[in-house]
């Protein structure tokens, strides 16, 4: 019977510049940049006034708004003593830096007062945990091209 022949193995030496490299740990996002505090800031408006509240949110930074229409449920009688004739509403939501509240809130008060048929009902909430460093970095305006 014939034998069978073994191929002969090759022994390959590496040079340095083929060695795999160590790739440098790169820090994490949160070590590099201080985090703003991020914020949503609901504000309720006779309808109508929800473009006046975009503006003004838009020139003090706000990175998103969203805008929705809402009708009020409460009774004529709760709404006779609270002096609220129309129950057809703007609803905004905005995310805001907590930088930037103080300036937003100094704004709409501004609004507000300015005429009796601007009211509005404005609050905070805050954001305690997003998911992906993207996202934060949108919506704090961290984003570099």
């Amino acid at each position: 019977m014939a034998e069978k022949l073994k191929k002969p193995t090759k022994t390959v030496k590496k040079n340095a510049s083929e060695a795999p490299k160590k790739v440098a740990k790169e820090s994490k996002f949160e070590d590099r940049l201080d985090l703003k505090k991020l914020l949503m800031y609901t504000i309720i408006v006779p309808r109508g006034q929800g473009d006046n509240v975009i503006r003004i949110l838009r020139t003090n930074h706000s990175s998103a708004q969203f805008y929705q229409m809402g009708e009020g449920t409460a009774s004529s009688k709760i709404r006779e003593i609270l002096d609220i004739e129309d129950t057809k509403k703007d609803i905004v939501y905005s995310i805001v830096s907590g930088e930037a509240v103080k300036e937003i809130k100094r704004e709409l008060d501004a609004y507000f007062i300015a005429s009796k048929r601007n009211r509005g009902i404005a609050y905070t909430i805050p954001l305690t945990a997003l998911v992906g460093v993207k996202m934060y970095k949108f919506l704090t305006q961290t984003v570099r091209g």
